[in-house]
């Protein structure tokens, strides 16, 4: 009966990894979401997510905010209180919630306070929340890091846009590797994952996987990891991407 807690799981990719898990009733899903208050914008909304939950009694909602280092001090309590009911701990941790605020940006026009938000929203929140879980991290569990192929600094080498965004991803690859070498000794497998130019909202127009391939792809991957391919930069096809 394995558990998985990921971010970002009220829409697009988290959403569709949270519907596809949901088909397995002996999945137990903590499902992070920014915030549960009501909100009139779609970016808040929790609708499909909530309908999901009535018909699952092992998918739990809760809150964090991948941004605020805050939101995330205040993780542990929430998780610990779902584990202590199911008697287990977590095989799997998915941080998938992340920002592309400013897409058009190049190199010539990074704005300081959008790079600052980005690292922290698509570096420091994923280091955080790993930080804050890992004790409660079974041994053999996955850690995965959604990340882009706009990340790869070969992928991406003729990419003119979305200058920020891929600074970020290609630092939260780093933070990957640095991941899988401090818990190699807790025998813990950390990947980052390109999920593919995926249909949703950040991907925006001309985007061509559609979210059920890529999760099914992601799902498959990660399912067949072992300890050696800790480290490592996958698509969701099972391809090694370049750094």
């Amino acid at each position: 009966m394995p558990t998985i807690f990921l971010t970002g799981a009220n829409r697009g990719i988290g959403l569709e990894m949270v519907r596809q898990l949901s088909d397995s009733p002996s999945n137990t899903i903590i499902a992070a979401v920014r915030s549960l208050k009501p909100s009139k914008t779609s970016k808040s909304d929790l609708s499909d997510l909530t309908a999901l939950s009535k018909s699952n009694s092992n998918l739990h909602i809760i809150e964090c905010d991948v941004s605020s280092t805050d939101s995330i001090s205040s993780l542990e309590f929430r998780v610990v209180e779902i584990l202590s009911k199911t008697g287990s701990n977590l095989n799997y941790l998915f941080n998938i919630a992340g920002i592309n605020a400013t897409s058009s940006d190049t190199s010539l026009g990074i704005d300081p306070m959008s790079l600052e938000k980005h690292m922290n929203t698509n570096v420091l929140g994923p280091a955080k929340i790993v930080e804050t879980l890992r004790q409660y991290l079974a041994r053999g569990a996955v850690v995965m890091n959604l990340s882009s192929g706009l990340a790869s600094m070969t992928v991406a080498k003729n990419m003119p846009k979305c200058c920020t965004y891929s600074i970020s991803k290609a630092a939260q690859n780093m933070l990957s590797l640095h991941q899988a070498r401090d818990l190699k000794r807790n025998h813990v497998i950390v990947i980052s994952m390109d999920p593919g130019w995926v249909k949703t909202r950040m991907g925006g127009k001309g985007a061509m996987v559609e979210p059920r391939v890529a999760i099914e792809g992601m799902l498959d991957v990660l399912g067949g990891l072992k300890m050696e391919d800790s480290g490592k930069f996958y698509r969701f096809d099972g391809a090694q991407v370049p750094w």
